[in-house]
């Protein structure tokens, strides 16, 4: 029997709906971020991502982080963080619920 997407994830994912922008291969886009974690997130794009890549994610004014695609579906993308966990903990902060961080150690 294999374990759930959410009995596998290291850290708890909280639904949200953010504003992302995103920085690829030849173009910037916005996107909506439906649900994060300190190891990632679900994007939703206007339109299908097709061949493109994504290098970076911002959330409003916050630091840049580098990502990786994890799948893609339609108009939905799948994203690792790729950065430093403590650099990630540090730019989501005052994004996401503090259950988020949990069993994360921010110091």
């Amino acid at each position: 029997m294999t374990k759930s997407g959410d009995e596998r994830r290291i850290f708890p994912r909280a639904e949200v709906i953010l504003i992302g922008s995103m920085d690829g291969d030849s173009d910037k886009k916005d996107c909506a971020v439906m649900d994060i974690s300190l190891t990632g997130a679900k994007l939703v794009l206007d339109e299908a991502l097709g061949d493109r890549t994504i290098e970076t994610i911002r959330f409003s004014q916050t630091s840049a982080l580098n990502v990786s695609i994890a799948w893609k579906k339609d108009n939905s993308v799948g994203i690792n963080f790729t950065d430093d966990p403590h650099d990630i903990a540090n730019v989501l902060e005052l994004l996401i619920p503090e259950s988020c961080f949990e069993p994360f150690d921010k110091k």
